[in-house]
């Protein structure tokens, strides 16, 4: 029997909430944010800088000739177009391509690894419903939810680096005042939230953030002087600010619940500890010491890539495109061409809108613990105590931003889903040293699973690395990462 993906139950309110008429945002990162010493510093909390999406040549120009000639010859298995290394794995192939050929799904992306050394990377099948352009292991797609543990892993090197603690009390490293429609007022319990309860999703805050967007009032707001409009839309911090009138759901650090809210939160003392814009900061002192290049934050995209990004196809946009899985019709159909008001700047950065591909997203996890160190590895698979809704006291599904099973003192596995309408992402760092990373371009969630457990069941059979297995520098890493002190 295999380790339960623990976080699927807890994003299907979501989704559900999300579904009666949150947009979807989600592309673009260009440029890292490092600033010279003799440029000002930029106010993270009113960063104008927009994000930019990679070109396929800006990704796969880092490749070696082999896992570059595997991405533009694509080999069919059985009917599926199939990309990455090494040439022939039967058993695994043959196990995503039924699925995808039974499902209609239109392709998935994945790469596993084993002590810490790169054991395959694939692309199946087509990036969307109405084209043709191959899946790749290099072509980004919407994380989702993953983005709140990215978002935990950013907070944990400022606590490595000794910048912030645990146990801060949250709101007042923010010190921000709220934001309060008539007849709200702050709970005082709000005071006593920890960066720590904010990672283990025990702070009592609200889950789908969505629910504060209120354009009129934010313009209002600017009108007063009280908020500073960016681009003509409120700032992430003070979207932070407005969901503070908020009341908790229960007292700090005594319940487990999943909280979209207490990830936002976390970003914004991200960027108050660390001085970037939180897409910023992920890029410097994440993606720079993994040596990854495909990420990029839905969040702050210009009108005319985001309206881009909306068409069935993405006309062109080097990423996975969502495929919805209509239940009735028992098929696929490719998400509706709207071109309704913009609505992506500023929307949830720190839990739904980071984007990567499937080599960085294992390259994240497989390397999480050596990024983070000894100290708070054993920390981030730590699952606090609670009560749960029966009264009895039981340990959170959550550790430090991911889902966590099995044993203790570090031998723990972690892992996160992320979900949205027409696509899932998947990551797992597992207790014997094996990890893998999953995208799907489809919500179709019983065939979806089939496809995450497929990696999962090969490392367990798994005895001895595969004739042609890649090496990380095949894909333009370094190597095997080692932090430096």
């Amino acid at each position: 029997m295999h380790e339960p993906v623990v976080t699927a139950r807890l994003e299907v309110s979501r989704r559900e909430a999300l579904l009666s008429g949150a947009a979807l945002c989600g592309l673009g990162f260009a440029h890292s944010a490092a600033r010279s010493a003799d440029k000002p510093r930029v106010d993270p909390f009113h960063d104008p800088g927009y994000s930019l999406i990679h070109a396929r040549a800006d990704l796969i120009k880092r490749l070696g000739d082999e896992a570059r000639q595997a991405q533009e010859r694509p080999r069919i298995v059985n009917g599926i177009h199939v990309t990455g290394l090494p040439a022939s794995l039967p058993e695994l192939d043959g196990a995503v391509t039924n699925v995808l050929k039974a499902s209609g799904i239109p392709g998935a992306a994945l790469c596993i690894a084993k002590n810490e050394r790169l054991v395959c990377t694939r692309g199946y099948g087509r990036a969307s419903l109405v084209g043709s352009v191959p899946v790749e292991p290099t072509m980004p797609a919407t994380i989702m939810s993953v983005s709140k543990a990215l978002t935990a892993t950013a907070a944990l090197t400022l606590v490595r680096d000794g910048k912030l603690r645990l146990d801060d009390l949250a709101f007042k490293i923010l010190q921000d005042g709220p934001l309060l429609a008539r007849g709200q007022s702050v709970d005082p319990r709000l005071h006593k939230i920890t960066v720590r309860q904010l990672m283990s999703h025990t702070s009592g805050l609200f889950n789908v953030v969505e629910t504060l967007n209120d354009p009129g009032r934010f313009h209002a707001l600017a009108q007063q002087g009280r908020i500073q409009l960016i681009h003509g839309r409120i700032g992430q911090n003070d979207l932070v600010r407005v969901g503070m009138g908020h009341k908790l759901l229960f007292e700090p650090g005594s319940k487990f619940s999943y909280s979209g809210q207490g990830m936002q939160v976390l970003g914004r003392i991200v960027e108050k500890v660390g001085e970037l814009r939180l897409d910023r900061y992920i890029q410097r002192h994440i993606c720079g010491p993994l040596s990854m290049h495909s990420y990029y934050v839905g969040s702050y995209l210009k009108d005319d890539q985001y309206h881009r990004f909306l068409k069935p196809n993405r006309e062109g946009l080097y990423a996975m495109c969502p495929a919805i899985y209509d239940k009735k019709q028992k098929r696929h159909r490719p998400p509706s061409d709207s071109s309704g008001e913009y609505v992506s700047w500023g929307q949830a950065d720190a839990c739904g809108w980071g984007s990567m591909s499937a080599i960085d997203l294992l390259r994240w996890v497989t390397f999480f613990f050596d990024l983070v160190g000894p100290e708070l590895s054993k920390e981030a698979t730590d699952r606090p105590w609670v009560v749960n809704d029966q009264g009895k006291r039981v340990q959170g599904g959550a550790g430090l931003g991911w889902f966590v099973y099995g044993g203790g003192d570090g031998k723990a596995g972690i892992n996160h889903e992320g979900a949205w309408p027409g696509e899932r992402s998947f990551a797992e760092h597992r207790p014997g040293g094996g990890s893998f990373a999953v995208l799907v371009n489809s919500d179709d969630d019983p065939q979806v699973g089939k496809i995450i457990d497929a990696p999962r069941q090969f490392l367990n059979k798994l005895k001895t690395f595969p004739d042609g297995a890649p090496d990380w520098k095949d894909y333009g890493f370094p190597g095997i990462f080692v932090r430096r002190e």
